[in-house]
């Protein structure tokens, strides 16, 4: 009788085996599925950040454009208000000669 039960014993343990095998298997195949979302959503997430830094790195270069202009726009405007200066300066004081003054392009 020893070995029936100790059969018997062998079955009842191979068969809560089966059932944590059972388990683990749908908790693998739950973690898969869930795998898969996470996977999905950091796929969106990189298209969505790729998308904005390449928007930002168009309005860097539309910035930096127009910094450039308007440094270009006030400095022909610093060296016109000079020349008008230097021309009233001319024209009041005759006298002076004004040709040390003279900007340099």
């Amino acid at each position: 009788m020893p070995l029936c039960t100790q059969v018997v014993g062998l079955q009842e343990e191979a068969e809560a085996n089966k059932a944590k095998m059972a388990r683990l298997e749908k908790r693998a195949t739950d973690w898969e599925v869930q795998l898969g979302k996470v996977e999905v959503e950091l796929v969106a997430q990189t298209e969505a950040l790729e998308k904005a830094k390449a928007e930002l790195t168009s309005q860097i270069e539309v910035f930096g454009k127009a910094k450039t202009e308007l440094i270009n726009d006030a400095a022909d405007a610093c060296a016109a208000g000079f020349e008008d200066a230097l021309a009233q300066v001319a024209c009041k004081h005759p006298e002076m000669d004004v040709a040390p003054f003279e900007p340099h392009r």
